[in-house]
C-alpha cells in the first residue's frame, strides 16, 4: 500500500507547485477564477491519489488536464444544444488540434520556469489576454514597462526553446 501524504507534506506541495500549475491551468481556462479552481480541484484529486513512484508535478498536471476535459465534457453535456465536436472533425483536424495543445502545454510549462515578474507578465498577456494597459494597472507599472517585460521573457522562453532543440541534436 502506498504511503499517504501528511498534511505538512501537502501544504508544502501546493506552495511549492501551485504558481506552475496555475499557469498551465491559465492555458487550459483562459480565465484566472476557473485556473484556480482548477488547480485546488486537480491538487486535491492529485493529492489523494498520488503513489510516491515519479514526479508529483507532472502526476498533478495529468490530473489536471483530466479534470479540465472532464469539465469542459460536463458543460457540453449540459448545454441546450450539445455539439459532438469530435465526430465533426477530421482525423487531420484531430491531429493538427493534439499538436497544437502539445506546443501549448510546452509554452505553458517554460513559462512556469520564468522569473515571477515574467511570468505573471506573460500568463496575464497571453493566457488571459490582458492589454498592456491592464497588466500595468494591475502591478502599478507603465505600459512601456510591460512591454519591456515581455520583450524580455520572449527572448527567455526562446532560449530555453533553442536549448531544449539543442538537447534534441
Amino acid at each position: 500500500m502506498a504511503e499517504k501524504i501528511s498534511k505538512n507534506a501537502i501544504g508544502q506541495l501546493y506552495e511549492k507547485y501551485r504558481d506552475s500549475l496555475m499557469v498551465i491551468a491559465c492555458s487550459y481556462t483562459h480565465n484566472r477564477q476557473d485556473a484556480e479552481d482548477l488547480v485546488q480541484a486537480a491538487f486535491l484529486k492529485a493529492s489523494l491519489s498520488y503513489e510516491p513512484r515519479g514526479s508529483f508535478l507532472y502526476w498533478c498536471n495529468k490530473v489536471m488536464r483530466n479534470e479540465f476535459y472532464n469539465s469542459v465534457k460536463k458543460a457540453e453535456m449540459m448545454a441546450d444544444e450539445p455539439i459532438d465536436t469530435m465526430a465533426l472533425r477530421s482525423q487531420d483536424d484531430l491531429l493538427l488540434t493534439y499538436i497544437h495543445n502539445e506546443e501549448r502545454a510546452k509554452l505553458a510549462t517554460m513559462i512556469s520556469m520564468l522569473p515571477l515578474k515574467y511570468r505573471e507578465v506573460m500568463m496575464d498577456s497571453v493566457y488571459l489576454q490582458l492589454t498592456d494597459s491592464e497588466i500595468a494597472k494591475e502591478r502599478g507599472t507603465t505600459d512601456t514597462n510591460v512591454r519591456q517585460i515581455r520583450s524580455r521573457a520572449k527572448k527567455m522562453l526562446i532560449k530555453m526553446r533553442e536549448d531544449e532543440d539543442e538537447g534534441y541534436r
